[in-house]
Formats: C-alpha cells, structure tokens, sequence
C-alpha cells in the first residue's frame, strides 16, 4: 500500500466522520426524517469500510479496533496526528 492510498483512507475516515456527527445532531431533533435515516445507513457503510481497509493495511485507527494478542498495541504505531498519514 502506497502512502497516497493511506492519505486517502483517513481522508474518507475523517470527513464521513463529520458527516456523521452533523447528521446525529440532525436526528436527535427529527429523528423520524427517513431521508436522513437513509443517508445515515449508507454513510456508515462507506465509514466502516474504510475503517476497516486503514486497519488491515495500516494499524487500527481507533482503539475499539485494536486486537488483544496478550499486550496492548496501541501505542506501537504513529498516532494519526504525528504526520504519518
């Protein structure tokens, strides 16, 4: 995997982040509007798949995707802040 694909990923990653965040906000003030439920489904969908491809080539990304093999290896990788992405 190339960095250019990695930079692509956390791109992906971080903006359906911030979809997602404005779109609970939405719904927690209609929370019936099904359009919006629609779009939430499908952006969740495009997240966690590129959640899942950065994790697989890269590392986890965040801690709820760090696998427990008898020590704990978060921290072994560069934090997505440190310029590594």
């Amino acid at each position: 995997m190339d960095g250019n694909n990695r930079e692509k990923l956390f791109a992906c990653i971080t903006a359906t982040s911030f979809v997602m965040d404005e779109l609970r906000l939405f719904l927690d003030t209609h929370p019936t509007d099904r359009a919006a439920l629609e779009y939430w489904d499908r952006i969740q969908r495009v997240r966690n798949e590129a959640v899942h491809e950065y994790t697989k080539c890269y590392g986890p990304i965040e801690m709820y995707h760090v696998e427990n093999d008898c020590k704990w290896a978060w921290v072994e990788d560069p934090w997505p802040w440190e310029g590594r992405c």
